[in-house]
């Protein structure tokens, strides 16, 4: 994979990840309902920076491992798309199980600060996150890569984080917004059933075909 392929995959998968609904989507989206945008995307900026720790833990064992245990890089990489996999089965079995009028909310501190720590605290303690970045990036960086692509992934991390959480923080910030996402639940989960699929099939494929 080229410089652009894999810097896309990379950010699609950061996509995918900041798009799914899950405890760092619904922080953000009650920080900003009941405290305001502001509150919001610090709550969204705590999240990134404990995502960005995540990312940069990951290519620190990326290095590791491409030199001393290629076995295990596989084995990585296959956890990854199997990770990957399993949240696309997820995602099609809530299709069918999910109450388009039940939505649970994260509720944050008025202080800034305080919405600041708790972002953090919620995906530095989310052992999904360290899955996420230690697995699934892992399955997407190339044997080969250089310092200066790693440097470049983990900016892509970054700033794909720190604008995803903002762009909720500003979409999410009445309730009208909300009621149509609540609404269109159930359509959203599906697309990313099959997003994660195929990405899942890609990476497993990859692996294999690489080893």
């Amino acid at each position: 994979m080229d410089t652009f392929s894999v810097l896309s995959t990379i950010a699609l998968v950061n996509i995918m990840g900041w798009l799914s609904p899950g405890p760092n989507m619904f922080a953000v989206m009650s920080a900003s309902l009941s405290q305001g945008r502001r509150n919001g995307v610090l709550t969204g900026l705590g999240i990134s920076l404990a995502s960005f720790i995540w990312a940069i833990l990951a290519v620190l064992g990326v290095i590791a491992l491409f030199d001393l245990f290629p076995q295990v890089v596989l084995g990585l990489r296959l956890m990854g798309a199997g990770y990957l996999l399993w949240l696309g089965f997820k995602a099609f079995r809530s299709v069918f199980t999910m109450s388009n009028g039940d939505m649970s909310l994260y509720h944050s501190d008025d202080s800034g600060f305080k919405a600041f720590r708790s972002g953090f605290i919620i995906c530095a303690t989310n052992p999904k996150a360290a899955l996420f970045f230690g697995s699934v990036l892992t399955a997407f960086v190339p044997a080969d890569a250089s310092n200066e692509l790693l440097i470049e992934i983990l900016a892509v991390c970054l700033v794909f984080g720190v604008s995803g959480h903002t762009i909720t923080a500003t979409v999410f910030s009445t309730d009208f917004v909300v009621q149509k996402f609540v609404a269109a639940r159930r359509q959203i989960t599906g697309v990313f059933g099959a997003t994660f699929t195929l990405l899942g099939v890609g990476a497993a494929y990859d692996a294999i075909r690489r080893f």
